[in-house]
């Protein structure tokens, strides 16, 4: 299991991304959290988000996990305990705790400037490749797939 197997957009990403995937990604929506408009109107971006904190998450930054859980929130109970529970290989015990039983709400957050420039960079270079096979929409997500097809030619030319 590595990161991009554990999110819930996983098999959206290897799909044709179709109305029919668009509406098998929208079931998996918590609608009743303020933040899940991001999972709703911006799957690159939160793929790109989850991705790039979870990773932090994993390398031992506890000030990200406040992130993480966050993004949990956006998608509804049963997908989140699908993705907690492919975590498991990745997360230590007691992360996969506080990410189950605490409320973003209830942490402290931290505000590291340093890790939300990388992140918005990571929003624009795409180094996760993901593929938009719609219309990149915001600016972000056209360079990302130039990046990500700049990558292409350049590892398949090798």
């Amino acid at each position: 299991m590595n990161i991009a197997q554990s999110s819930p957009l996983y098999d959206y990403w290897n799909s044709n991304q179709d109305e029919n995937d668009d509406k098998k990604r929208l079931l998996m929506l918590n609608p009743k959290e303020p933040a899940s408009n991001l999972f709703r109107n911006e799957p690159y971006k939160w793929e790109n988000l989850y991705q790039s904190v979870l990773k932090n998450v994993i390398s031992g930054d506890d000030s990200s996990l406040k992130g993480l859980m966050v993004l949990l929130s956006t998608i509804c109970k049963k997908e989140k305990d699908i993705v907690l529970n492919a975590l498991e290989a990745l997360l230590d015990k007691n992360v996969i705790y506080k990410l189950r039983n605490e409320k973003y709400q209830d942490i402290k957050s931290s505000k590291n400037f340093y890790t939300a420039l990388i992140i918005l960079l990571t929003i624009f270079i795409n180094p996760y490749d993901i593929e938009l096979k719609k219309e990149p929409k915001h600016l972000y997500e056209k360079t990302g797939m130039f990046f990500y097809k700049f990558r292409k030619i350049v590892l398949s030319n090798k």
